[in-house]
């Protein structure tokens, strides 16, 4: 009887031990697992890092106040609502200072199960204002925030120190309530550390890491990867990968090759002459979405400076524009579907029939012989009163934009117009100060190609880049208005739209400003500098994948939660 027993107690062991392994294989079977190429490893977690690629990781288990979609649309991402003038929670004060009203979401917890409270946003506050608390990315937040209140455990009150439209702020402006730390695990935390949060393992190694994401810190190999698994605590569209993992990546061939050979599903971020390359792989989709930087063709329009005298007259920068074809030199230096931006300012703030000038040889050779430039002597170059219209340009040595100064030089001579092509050192040469000799702020140049940014989010205009008071001199070594354009009309409008809190005359405003700029035509977009993605299909469903991918600097990720495995 013994021995039968042990042999009964032995075959009950096996069959235990081998249901352990079917669950344990159902539950592998069950995890879905998505990784991405990261092409930099994170310095840190959290606001303390200026890395992009520190910022990006976010979205996975951080989220803010508020959001921004892809048409530029803010999202309640913690709070009930929108804040704006017509619901009343945006109201300004005697002092004519904006006091906005944020209401959080009922029953959001951190991702240990606490509830998330305006007690959280006053420690925020806290963080953000008082810069002995440690090193954190603040933005505009402590010049422009005066206070913050608490009216109950799920309401605060925000009270700017002026008129202040921007409450919602953005990527790079950062004035929204700062909610998203975890007062009763960082505030002890600080007490032992001397009150600051620097060099704390919650935020430089994600040790004990509380956060409000759909995810959740797994573990950081360093050198490696960083592992996030589903937050249980997260109260929003529940994920449908059950683990996402962040691949450290450096070199740009090895993560094209990474995607081909199936070890990563997503590479982004990458530049645009990698894209065939990426377009080979068989099993991947490839797409862009609008960044906010572009490069163009800047005109150096000064009255009085070294430049040449046919700059001053808008007829004869319209015709260079429309000499130049820069949909085909885009398509052909920068890849099929990079967009050719038509204005300084996004789309979204453009009037109605904004005019774009587009390609249009004739038109230009119009132009120039209407402003009296013609080849008087018959050497190919136009000329008037004497003077050749040969034109200095410049940019700096990034081999991209030495290719398009050279299809434009081509496109000039076309139409008489010949350009001595120069590339130096940016921060160094180009854009240095008056002071230190800088070509562009000594207004020493014709034409330069370099990239600047817009802000899809907010109206604002920069009057050291654009207005009278920016123009460089020996009395302002400071100025960075390098096409030394100056309207007094467009230097009226810039502190009005900076001060309107009603958006639809704010609108108003600026399309007052964007008109006014475009009718001076000195900028020229060449190419916008999108985001590109490579995602394979056979592990991802990439169906409306890209109306829910951010264009700001580092939201790119804000709607992981709906990503969804391929089948």
């Amino acid at each position: 009887m013994l021995g039968n027993g042990k042999r009964l107690l032995s075959m009950s062991l096996v069959l235990v031990f081998m249901l352990g392994l079917l669950v344990s294989a159902a539950h592998a079977q069950d995890e879905t697992v998505l990784v991405f190429g990261w092409e930099q490893e994170p310095d840190q977690l959290g606001d303390g890092s200026t890395s992009t690629f520190s910022q990006l990781l976010g979205d996975f288990f951080s989220r803010k106040a508020y959001g921004w979609n892809s048409k530029y649309e803010a999202l309640s991402d913690m709070m009930a609502e929108i804040p704006s003038v017509g619901n009343g929670m945006v109201t300004t004060n005697a002092d004519g200072n904006t006091v906005v009203t944020h209401k959080l979401k009922e029953g959001l917890k951190w991702s240990d199960g606490e509830p998330i409270t305006a007690d959280d946003c006053l420690f925020g506050h806290k963080l953000f204002t008082d810069t002995s608390t440690g090193t954190i990315f603040r933005s505009d937040y402590p010049s422009v925030v005066a206070s913050m209140e608490k009216v109950d455990d799920l309401t605060i009150v925000q009270t700017f120190n002026k008129a202040y439209p921007d409450f919602l702020g953005s990527d790079n402006i950062t004035v929204m309530p700062q909610c998203r730390y975890p007062a009763h695990v960082l505030q002890p935390l600080m007490d032992a550390n001397g009150g600051t949060v620097d060099g704390l393992p919650f935020f430089t190694s994600g040790e004990g890491y509380v956060g409000y994401g759909p995810y959740v810190l797994e573990s950081w190999t360093k050198g490696d990867n960083i592992t996030f698994v589903v937050n249980s605590n997260w109260v929003g569209q529940a994920p449908a990968f059950t683990k996402v993992v962040a691949k450290f990546i450096l070199e740009s061939a090895q993560m094209q090759n990474a995607l081909e050979t199936g070890e990563i599903d997503v590479a982004f971020n990458w530049q645009n002459d990698m894209l065939a390359g990426y377009q080979a792989i068989g099993e991947a989709e490839v797409f862009n979405t609008a960044g906010v930087y572009a490069d163009a063709l800047w005109f150096n329009i000064d009255e009085t400076g070294n430049n040449h005298p046919a700059l001053r007259d808008v007829l004869v920068r319209k015709a260079i524009i429309q000499a130049i074809d820069r949909a085909s030199i885009t398509t052909a230096i920068a890849g099929d579907g990079v967009p050719v931006p038509g204005a300084f300012d996004s789309s979204v703030w453009w009037p109605d029939g904004l005019e774009v000038l587009g390609y249009d040889v004739a038109a230009a050779n119009a132009l120039l012989d209407e402003s009296g430039w013609v080849d008087s002597n018959g050497d190919g170059t136009r000329d008037k009163d004497g003077m050749e219209l040969i034109l200095k340009f410049f940019t700096t040595p990034r081999q991209s934009r030495i290719d398009y100064q050279l299809a434009i030089q081509a496109a000039l001579q076309e139409v008489g117009i010949y350009t001595q092509i120069f590339q130096v050192p940016g921060p160094a040469v180009l854009f240095a100060s008056i002071t230190n000799r800088g070509i562009m702020a000594a207004s020493d140049y014709d034409l330069a190609i370099y990239a600047s940014s817009n802000d899809p989010i907010s109206p604002n205009v920069d009057p050291n880049s654009f207005g009278c008071v920016g123009l460089p001199s020996p009395e302002n070594p400071s100025g960075s208005n390098f096409s030394h354009y100056c309207d007094p009309a467009f230097d009226e409008l810039t502190p009005l739209i900076a001060a309107e809190v009603d958006p639809d005359k704010r609108h108003e405003l600026k399309h007052q400003s964007v008109q006014l700029m475009n009718d001076a035509q000195f900028w020229a977009g060449l190419y916008a500098r999108v985001t590109w993605y490579a995602v394979r299909t056979d592990r991802v469903n990439t169906e409306g994948l890209k109306d829910g991918l951010g264009t700001l600097a580092s939201n790119w990720f804000q709607s992981i939660e709906f990503w969804t495995p391929a089948g």
